[in-house]
Formats: structure tokens, sequence, C-alpha cells
């Protein structure tokens, strides 16, 4: 048997239980992975309370969150050429990691495994796809280039931490992060130049602009005001936060893109990029993991780790 972190109906973390189910066995074309950590990501709870529901089916009762993992291949089914038993794999898209074992499509038309570098550990493989797929669609998307200053809001969450580094492997010359103050020493490791998040932002940035473009990853009025104030051109602002006030006001929302994980991993290379790892928690607790989630203000990714 295997274990999965399940649920029957849409609502609150309270809704999640533990449940033992048979290992699966793949059918042409797919892989069973086994999972060795699992990000956790907002938009997590936004499917559990059923905010998606429309966009995103989960086939409930039995509903299975989570987005990333990264495990091992332990079954091939016929017709696989891709991966072998005992291949590191990225697993990234449709909901349904928070389990043991699962069932993956194997085609790159699939486009849900991608080789796990051996370069990262189980944890940073896993919160590699939502965090860096998301920093490296919006740095397409605002067309940064080398030398120039790009603006990043809410730098000290997993897309933001991505976004700063990417954008110096890009060739920023700058990079200024709003984070609240116990992350700026984090942001300056990774080499960004810190701002104070809160009120009187845009005001505190003023003497730091202008900026060739801007990142939001954190909503709200006083990032919206700042790129507004200091990027000029509105195709180079960016938000991922899905806030029609920001959008109105002239922040575009990120364009629903492919993850391009194969891309981004390419730009990170064997540069020293790294998304801090600030929980841990066994499968078995991931409503605890999800209610840290919803609080904010983690500073970094939150992972489950199978206990099998």
């Amino acid at each position: 048997m295997s274990t999965a972190v399940l649920f029957d109906r849409y609502g609150t973390p309270d809704e999640l239980y533990r449940a033992d189910v048979p290992v699966p066995s793949p059918g042409p074309g797919e892989v069973v992975v086994r999972y060795t950590a699992i990000g956790v990501n907002p938009i997590d709870w936004k499917l559990l309370r059923g905010d998606l529901r429309t966009h995103v089916p989960l086939g409930l009762p039995g509903g299975c969150l989570g987005v990333e993992a990264a495990g091992v291949v332990v079954d091939v089914g016929a017709g696989v050429r891709r991966f072998r038993v005992g291949d590191p794999v990225i697993r990234h898209g449709r909901p349904g990691t928070y389990r043991v074992h699962e069932v993956v499509p194997a085609s790159q038309e699939a486009d849900e495994l991608t080789a796990w570098p051996a370069r990262f550990s189980a944890e940073q493989a896993a919160v590699l796809p939502v965090a860096a797929g998301t920093a490296y669609s919006a740095l397409r998307q605002v067309g940064l280039r080398a030398g120039e200053r790009l603006l990043v809001h809410g730098a000290s969450g997993g897309v933001g931490l991505a976004a700063v580094q990417l954008a110096l492997l890009t060739g920023a010359a700058e990079v200024i992060g709003t984070a609240s103050a116990r992350h700026h020493e984090l942001l300056r490791r990774l080499g960004a130049v810190p701002v104070e998040y809160g009120d009187g932002l845009p005001e505190r940035l003023a003497g730091l602009g202008p900026f060739d473009a801007s990142v939001d990853c954190a909503g709200g009025p006083g990032p919206a005001e700042a790129a507004l104030r200091l990027v000029a051109d509105p195709g180079r602002r960016v938000t991922i936060v899905a806030d029609p006030e920001v959008q109105r006001r002239g922040v575009p929302y990120l364009d629903h893109v492919p993850l391009e994980l194969a891309a981004t991993l390419d730009l990170i290379g064997h540069s020293p990029f790294e998304l801090p790892v600030t929980a841990r928690f066994p499968l078995s607790r991931a409503a605890e993991a999800l209610r840290l989630g919803q609080r904010g203000g983690v500073g970094g990714k939150i992972v489950l780790l199978p206990e099998e």
C-alpha cells in the first residue's frame, strides 16, 4: 500500500485526510513516480477552497492537491522510452502530488516530467517548477534585458526570490527587492538591494527609480502605485497576483503560458541558484503546511516529506 492526502469537498485544510491507497501500476506511455519531496504553493489552498473549480476539475470525492514534486521513477509502462526505472524526475503541472506514488504520463506532449538536475537536492528540485517557472515567465513578459534595472515586489517569497536570481542571471544591472526587514539579509546575499515593504513604499522607492521593468509578487495598492510611478512603459510591468484593481490601474496580470521549466533550468545552469526551504512537514501533516502558507510571511518555500 501507499499513502495519499485527499479531500472530498471544498473548504479549509480541515478537509484533508490521510488515506491508504494501492501502489498504482502504469499503463502504456506512463510511469510510476515515488516522491521524495513535494512543494506547497498558494494554488493548493485556492484549489482546496474551490476558487478554481470551473478551471481545474479535481474529481471529488478523493481530490488531491499538489502541482510540483521531485521523485524517482519506480515502474515504467509499455512504450516509454524517455525514462527508466531509477531516473530522478521533477513532476509539474496538473494537481495530484500530495501522495507517495503517482502514475504520470511520460510523453513530451504531456509535459509533466522533467529530468531532475543532479546538483539540486530533492527539496530544491521539488520547489523549482512553480517559483522558478513563474518568475521566468514574468521576466519574459516584461522583456528584461542585460544592463537594465528591475523592481521586484514581494521579493522574499518563492517567485520573488526566483525572479531576483533569474534577473541577475539574465544580466540585470541591479535588482531592487521589497520585503519585510527580517528577509533583507537573504536578499542582499542573493544580490538584490532590499527595501522595506509596507506603508509608504512608493515614497521609499522614489529615490531609487526609475526602473526599466517591475515584477509584482505581492499585490496591493503600494506595489501597484510604485510600478505606475517608476516604470514608464505599461508593457514592462507585470503582477502574478490576480487582483482586478491592480490590473485596472495599469499593471497587467501574468499571461497564462505553458511552464518552460527546461528553459528555466538552462538559464540557471550551474549558478548558485537557491530557493530557501523554510518549513518542512511530513506528508500526513499537509493541513498544517497549508495553514502556515495561508498565514503568509514565511519567506521561502514549504515542502512535504513522504514518511514511507
